[in-house]
């Protein structure tokens, strides 16, 4: 009899958890996904790490140590990216790939890219990544990180193979010049969108993303035309592979996964 009153116990307490989530579930099918809505902002709002607050922080810190040590160099690479002719101008007067300031803001950009890809799959897919949120987010900017180098080495690779150094060279530095660009416009964006709960920045930042990645594209296709040795089929099917396909295969990827 003690036996059985203590799994009557322990039932009861499961029963009472079984039946929690049982009615959670049924509130869920009842108001057509409501409860799993404000369970998800709820957990946005109140349960940000705080190694996000500390990263923020210190890239906040970084960003206005760059602005007041290299403001001439940023304001030359924001100008490049919107201005080709100021490209060459940007290259005579240094070895822009040489400084470490660059490289230090292309790193913002892939913390913000990641950042925002992270927090968009976990309030809409909650149970996509079956890590703790420091660890996710760690895979998925290495993921950015690795998809990058890997274009990059690739352009580099296919450069020296079809003997387009000069023109491959020049298609690398745009990605380098829009990438720190993007970063750095994206990124007051990403502290509004964490600390308000708007998806106004998000759209926003989403609206930003594509324009310059349009305007990238036109860029590359001038690039392209430029170099007499391939017919402009060769150059559709070049940008294609490298700016295009992957963007499909990533969203294929999503939907099995996700």
């Amino acid at each position: 009899m003690i036996q059985v009153d203590s799994l009557n116990i322990i039932a009861g307490s499961e029963g009472f958890s079984l039946q929690k989530n049982k009615d959670s579930l049924s509130r869920f099918f009842v108001e057509k996904g409501k409860v799993q809505i404000n369970e998800i902002k709820r957990v946005e709002n109140e349960l940000i790490p705080l190694w996000i607050h500390l990263s923020l922080l210190f890239w906040v810190f970084i960003v206005v140590f760059i602005r007041q040590s290299y403001a001439f160099r940023m304001r030359q690479i924001i100008i490049a990216t919107l201005k080709p002719q100021q490209v060459k101008q940007l290259l005579r007067e240094g070895a822009l790939l040489r400084q470490g300031f660059p490289v230090i803001l292309l790193l913002l950009y892939y913390f913000t890219i990641s950042l925002f890809a992270f927090l968009v799959l976990g309030s809409q897919y909650p149970k996509s990544f079956y890590f703790s949120f420091g660890e996710g987010f760690l895979l998925l900017f290495g993921a950015v990180f690795l998809y990058h180098a890997l274009k990059y080495v690739i352009i580099w690779i296919l450069g020296f193979l079809f003997e387009t150094q000069d023109i491959s060279f020049r298609y690398l530095l745009d990605h380098y010049l829009f990438h720190i660009s993007e970063g750095l416009v994206l990124f007051p964006l990403l502290i509004l969108f964490i600390y308000s709960g708007l998806p106004l920045f998000l759209y926003v930042a989403l609206i930003v993303l594509l324009a310059l990645w349009f305007f990238r594209l036109q860029r590359a296709i001038v690039i392209g035309l430029a170099c007499t040795k391939f017919s402009p089929s060769y150059l559709f099917l070049y940008l294609c592979t490298l700016e295009v396909v992957p963007f499909v295969l990533l969203y294929k990827l999503g939907l099995q996964f996700i």
